[in-house]
């Protein structure tokens, strides 16, 4: 026991030594707030884009995991102010409401990435905010969490990348790339290799041949992988991480300026860690920037203080999240918290939502009510 406390103590000093080091980085506050419903349910995700073309960034929220509830779309008036309806007129368990032109008409439409035994569903948008149901695609009995959007096979038209939660290993379940016909349909599933419970996928180029590849982190106690595409669509899979891994979030983004795309993977039982990319498809040894006492839930990646170099944003569970500020080698972070620890931060997306010219973080919560954490100058709280 003397021996894990001193383990322990070495690690946690590893970690304040990397946020230390970064002690001048210049930073911003997220102190100013907009709830944006009055009470917390079960919200899982949202989603930022143009819904009515005025030039505005509006709000997807998906909401309902564990029992039916309303999606959400908030359209802004351009200074941080929002005016809600219902995505669509039946409620559904909804993980991920993600945002795209699926059929080429110029108009953001949504996938809704829906818990068993819901539909998984396609609404086309009219350009004015307004949604219809198009389609559907994969299989009602999936245990699908989130979903991601990408080019998979080179057909300049959005994938839909499946995450399914398994109970490995007795109940694997095996992911899926749905792919879209070119009008916004998604007829055929092809299973992604390796596979067994997943959360999230994060889509990226990491070896740099011009095709998207997928992260795959393991969410129950696995090996995580990385599937290599070859273009068309199909992949190659390869192990990634240690050989255990309780991860259900992770994004990607060149955090070093290499050109190559990194890794920042939340493991609820060890923390949040980065993977630097060295090239050739490997990946250098982790370096954690979060200890496991806080339990990642969300992490996205963006500019947060217009430095050219791309900053870290972590939700957690029971606790306030952290905004992690990049001095450019990706080693080295200067963290300022962010929101009031209320809930679980299940999703987060990043975007200007006042027009100030500084993005601020949109956060869906479970058991606390949804709110934006505007990017404002002024005292931090470390």
């Amino acid at each position: 026991m003397a021996a894990f406390r001193y383990l322990r103590s070495l690690i946690a000093g590893a970690i304040c030594s990397v946020l230390l080091w970064a002690a001048d980085i210049p930073v911003r506050s997220f102190d100013r707030v907009l709830i944006l419903e009055e009470q917390g349910e079960t919200s899982a995700n949202v989603s930022i884009g143009d819904l009515n073309g005025d030039g505005f960034p509006d709000l997807v929220l998906a909401k309902g995991r564990h029992w039916p509830l309303h999606d959400r779309v908030l359209i802004n008036d351009g200074k941080g102010h929002f005016k809600a309806h219902n995505l669509g007129e039946t409620p559904d368990r909804t993980y991920t409401a993600a945002l795209a032109d699926l059929n080429g008409d110029g108009f953001l439409d949504v996938v809704v990435s829906n818990d068993q035994p819901d539909r998984k569903l396609i609404y086309f948008g009219d350009g004015h905010g307004n949604f219809k149901i198009a389609g559907t695609y994969g299989e009602p009995q999936w245990s699908t969490r989130n979903i991601t959007l990408a080019d998979l096979n080179g057909d300049g038209r959005p994938d839909i990348v499946v995450a399914n939660r398994g109970n490995p290993p007795k109940q694997p379940a095996t992911s899926y790339a749905c792919f879209n016909d070119g009008k916004g349909g998604f007829p055929s599933c092809r299973p992604l290799p390796g596979t067994e419970s997943a959360t999230t996928i994060v889509a990226a180029d990491f070896d740099r041949d011009g095709a998207i590849d997928l992260f795959v982190p393991h969410r129950d106690g696995g090996r995580s992988v990385i599937l290599w595409n070859d273009g068309k669509g199909n992949f190659q899979s390869a192990p990634f991480g240690p050989e255990q891994s309780d991860a259900r979030a992770a994004a990607a983004g060149d955090l070093n300026g290499d050109g190559l795309p990194d890794i920042v993977a939340g493991d609820e039982r060890r923390g949040t860690f980065v993977f630097l990319n060295t090239g050739h498809r490997t990946f250098g040894a982790s370096v954690q920037i979060a200890a496991k006492d806080r339990v990642p839930y969300a992490i996205a990646m963006a500019d947060l203080n217009r430095d050219q170099k791309l900053d870290v944003v972590v939700g957690n569970a029971e606790s306030p999240g952290s905004v992690f500020f990049n001095e450019g080698s990706g080693k080295s972070f200067r963290e300022v918290r962010w929101n009031d620890g209320k809930g679980a931060v299940y999703g987060m997306a990043i975007g200007d939502l006042d027009g100030d010219g500084w993005p601020d973080i949109a956060a869906a919560r479970s058991d606390a009510p949804n709110g934006v954490w505007f990017n404002t100058s002024g005292k931090s709280k470390p």
